[in-house]
């Protein structure tokens, strides 16, 4: 028995495969980790919150996920399957001579290295199928089919490659014109080893093994020869010219990524979002597998060095900057705005030009009053929260919602609209139905069909821009308003939301003015973060320069207050401000780290701009200053203000609970509260301002709240992407207890609950 046991651990010693995960481990941590994240993402262990692992469960294409998406996304699999392959190759293959004296070394690498991607397919097919079944309600047997397609495309990306490297790759024969078995040994295979007893452990110990036991044609296990005769410049000659025709391979597949590049602003070429993320991944491994033919040890010393040197090149030059327009304004180098602390302490306004704007602002309020039909109106100021296509969803729902219960009365009294990222943006599509409706252009704002397009998938045009154009060159332009911008992943957000919503928002800032000056549909103030200094760039239609006034008495206690504020309108009049595009002012408000670029803004140095939910993630502090400054109008001519808050998340969960935290918690405690607390840090900031704001008026204020999310165990995804689920849950969250109260509450208020009575 011990004997048996002995010979499986010496059997088992000299699997190949088997010797390759340990290599990997060893020698190839850098790729083994993209391994670990892609397990880990399939898995829902990293990236759920912001949806990661929906994107590879659940593939779209052309707004469908459909046997053709999950074939598209197979093939990218392949593709990350094979720079795998070839990185291994380079990498451990030296360390296994014998390889070089088989025929097709290459091809009985790969099939040797597979253990990791076999394991990775099926673990990812049986999610596929819970995840289509549970999460999507699709049928059985099309889930079966979709991962059938998905199999296809991996299959078939590996067989095209194969007959790339069959022909290519030369073995032992073609160099030497001998076959392995027609060498010589030089020393006999007989060790005296093998006559003395062995421990347990002792195959594991030994430090290396001659002969191994591997997979080879038709998948027959055999055992390879000793390779300990052969001339070792023979052997590295098949693998250097291996590692050549490799890299070459590499090379063309990068370049066939950057050339699909050029079409993807047509909609057939807008790949699934995960087939991005795997296609940068490929794109990595690629070049630094390369890099590694190239340079060998020296590799990671050049990539460090290249990074310093592009880092270096981009302070100094143009080179390398990758900066992010807002596009129609004006970049012109003459008209460049000087961003620095001493235009900044001149940039004050006089009281000249904060009287001009309150009175301009206070004939806004008397045509939107008289709009209203009422002498003394409920003033509605909506605060929408930040929270990616998910708050764009839920602001879009509650509005569509209180205007159908109504007969659209509800929409009349509202105001003024701030807040953050994707609620802004949900309002401000539904702010532009109203305008449709008006003009004639649209029968019913109320209709499904434009819940539907509001929660269409934004990323896969995004994603698919950062991988073949963004992360290494920005190579294609657009001309907009006579000025030529670069075309990134944020004009690829843009036109995608453009696309989505049947060509509403395609407009600049300026032409909503009127609308807003007439009263016909509210005002949006948008506040993005300017990431230099930690101040906010107040972007709208119309100036606002009366909400920027500091009261002297603070100057007078010495407090000497700095200006928080910056107007965009004023500080760039210079720039064509009102033409700046309104899908650009969004991405302003709503630049996702990372996934959105920051925007340069045409000044020097370029001030950059942030999500606005970095600072205010609700709008809070603008409308207790719009409060404060129209103090005077708002007591006598309204019959007080309703503050809309519109979140993506309840303050407080249900079901949230605290936990014993361990040793490696406590390490991470201090980041991960800076963090993980951020949202309850501004909501008990923004508490204690309203409830003075509310406290110092001098007529009615009331706040009513809907939540989408109310249960600590029930996510729905930070994302540009959501699933059937996620929508379904959207949806119906209008409906939940507490949303009803205040839903009834809010009608109440408004005096509308007898037009609901109707409408029932």
């Amino acid at each position: 028995m011990i004997k048996l046991i002995l010979k499986f651990l010496a059997a088992l010693r000299a699997f190949f495969p088997i010797n390759l995960v340990f290599s990997q481990i060893k020698y190839n941590l850098i790729v083994l980790f993209y391994w670990i994240f892609l397990f880990g993402i399939i898995n829902s262990a990293i990236g759920l919150g912001i949806g990661l692992p929906y994107l590879f469960l659940s593939p779209e294409y052309l707004g469908l996920s459909s046997y053709l998406a999950f074939f598209i996304l197979g093939t990218s699999v392949g593709g990350f399957i094979m720079a795998f392959h070839i990185y291994s190759y380079i990498q451990i293959g030296p360390k296994y001579p014998f390889i070089a004296t088989l025929s097709r070394p290459f091809y009985k690498f790969s099939l040797n290295n597979s253990l990791i991607p076999f394991a990775f397919i099926i673990n990812f097919c049986l999610r596929i199928y819970y995840f289509r079944i549970e999460q999507e309600y699709v049928g059985e047997y099309i889930v079966y089919g979709q991962i059938a397609c998905l199999l296809g495309g991996i299959l078939l990306f590996i067989l095209i490659s194969l007959l790339y490297f069959f022909p290519t790759n030369k073995d032992l024969l073609s160099f030497t014109g001998k076959r392995s078995e027609e060498f010589k040994r030089k020393t006999s295979n007989i060790k005296t080893t093998l006559h003395r007893k062995q421990t347990w452990y002792e195959p594991f110990m030994t430090k290396n093994v001659d002969r191994y036991y591997y997979i080879g044609s038709r998948f027959k296990i055999r055992q390879s020869r000793s390779s300990s005769h052969y001339d070792i410049n023979v052997l590295n000659k098949v693998f250097s010219q291996n590692h050549i025709n490799a890299s070459l391979f590499e090379i063309l597949l990068l370049f066939t990524y950057i050339l699909i590049g050029f079409f993807r602003d047509h909609e057939i070429f807008q790949v699934p979002a995960s087939v991005s993320v795997m296609m940068i991944m490929t794109i990595i491994i690629m070049l630094i597998s390369a890099l590694f033919s190239w340079f060998k040890a020296w590799t990671y010393p050049f990539i460090v060095a290249a990074f310093f040197l592009v880092n270096y090149l981009s302070t100094i030059t143009d080179f390398f900057q990758f900066r992010s327009s807002a596009f129609g304004l004006s970049y012109e180098k003459e008209k460049l705005v000087d961003f620095s602390k001493s235009s900044l302490i001149d940039f004050r306004y006089s009281d000249s030009i904060i009287q001009k704007d309150y009175d301009n602002y206070i004939q806004t309020l008397e045509n939107w009053k008289r709009k209203t039909g009422k002498q003394k109106p409920k003033l509605i100021l909506l605060n929408t929260s930040g929270g990616g296509l998910r708050s764009a969803m839920w602001t879009f729902r509650v509005l569509q919602e209180l205007d159908s219960i109504t007969g659209n009365e509800f929409s009349k009294n509202i105001q003024m609209i701030t807040g953050a990222s994707g609620g802004m943006v949900g309002a401000a599509y539904y702010r532009d139905l109203i305008i449709l409706q008006n003009n004639g252009e649209i029968e019913n704002r109320t209709n499904n069909r434009y819940l539907s397009n509001i929660s269409k998938d934004l990323l896969n045009r995004l994603s698919f821009s950062i991988s073949t154009n963004d992360l290494l060159f920005r190579f294609q332009k657009v001309n907009i308003n006579d000025h030529s911008y670069s075309k990134d992943r944020g004009y690829a957000f843009e036109q995608a939301l453009i696309s989505n919503l049947d060509g509403a928002l395609d407009h600049s800032l300026g032409e909503y003015e009127q609308y807003e000056t007439s009263g016909l549909v509210p005002t949006m103030i948008f506040t993005p973060t300017i990431v230099n200094d930690g101040r906010r760039l107040l972007v709208s239609a119309q100036h606002h320069g009366y909400l920027q006034s500091m009261s002297q008495l603070d100057e007078r206690v010495g407090l000497n207050p700095q200006m928080e504020n910056i107007e965009f309108l004023k500080y760039f009049d210079k720039n064509e401000p009102h033409e700046v595009r309104f899908t650009s002012v969004l991405r302003m408000s709503a630049t996702f780290p990372y996934i959105m670029p920051m925007i340069t803004m045409p000044s020097n140095p370029g001030m950059q701009i942030m999500d606005a939910g970095i600072r205010d993630n609700y709008g809070s502090k603008i409308t207790v200053r719009y409060l404060i400054a129209l103090r005077k109008w708002i007591k006598e001519n309204t019959s007080g203000v309703v503050v809309l808050k519109v979140r993506d998340t309840k303050k407080t969960l249900i079901g949230e609970k605290f936990e014993n935290i361990g040793l490696f918690d406590r390490l991470l405690l201090p980041f991960g509260n800076m963090y993980g607390n951020f949202p309850r840090v501004q909501d008990f900031n923004q508490d204690e301002l309203f409830s003075t704001a509310i406290r110092s008026m001098e007529y009615p204020i009331q706040v009513v709240t809907f939540n989408l999310r109310e249960n600590y165990n029930d996510k729905i995804s930070l994302s540009w992407h959501l699933t059937k689920k996620e929508k379904e849950k959207i949806i119906n969250a209008v409906h939940s207890k507490e949303n009803q109260e205040s839903l009834n509450h809010l009608l109440s208020i408004l005096k509308l609950e007898n037009i609901r009575k109707k409408e029932k």
